[in-house]
């Protein structure tokens, strides 16, 4: 065989395999943010965390001007979670100070309110029903990109059992975490 058919040959074959791993990542990719996309994905990650986490969805509690249904709640002797959870498609970037951060999705770009005051909102609300305890905030992004200096609590869904698990420190008492409990569980 001539050798320009044999290095034509090959280079096709070369193409052939770039094309189907890019394809397999792009199906890889796509499978995950569908993964993310459902509803109960971070429920999921939450209800892997042990026996010393206690998990409450969609707990309500009276805001300052109206009620607030926070999402994902987590009890645990280091403190009570309060987690945001935007499902914002896109590259966000922005700064934790910042009223707005910015996202982009292909060629569009919108605004969205800084989802870390929202969350301030909240611990704020779940404060006046159960007192000062230690909150830890988190605000979970599923399926977008994070592109900017949000601090150590905004996060991507695979990072938070990690988020959670690293916070270590004993904080409450089984008593307070009861009394704690109850009064999530009775709203």
């Amino acid at each position: 065989m001539p050798e320009n058919f044999l290095s034509e040959y090959g280079a096709k074959i070369i193409a052939s395999l770039l094309a189907l791993g890019s394809l397999a990542v792009f199906l890889i990719r796509q499978s995950r943010d569908r993964a993310n996309a459902d509803p109960n994905a971070v429920i999921n990650v939450l209800n892997q965390l042990g026996p010393d986490y206690e998990v409450l969805a969609n707990v309500v509690v009276p805001g300052d001007r109206g009620m607030f249904d926070l999402g994902n709640v987590v009890v645990s002797p280091y403190g009570v979670f309060v987690i945001t959870v935007r499902q914002t498609v896109g590259k966000i970037s922005g700064r934790e100070g910042d009223r707005e951060w910015e996202v982009k999705s292909g060629r569009s770009r919108k605004f969205i309110s800084n989802p870390l005051w929202e969350n301030r909102k909240h611990v704020n609300a779940l404060e006046k029903v159960i007192g000062s305890v230690p909150f830890i905030s988190v605000v979970v992004f599923p399926r977008g990109k994070l592109k900017g200096k949000f601090g150590n609590n905004v996060i991507r869904l695979g990072e938070l059992g990690k988020f959670i698990s690293q916070n270590k420190t004993s904080r409450l008492s089984v008593d307070k975490r009861d009394e704690i409990l109850k009064a999530l569980r009775k709203r």
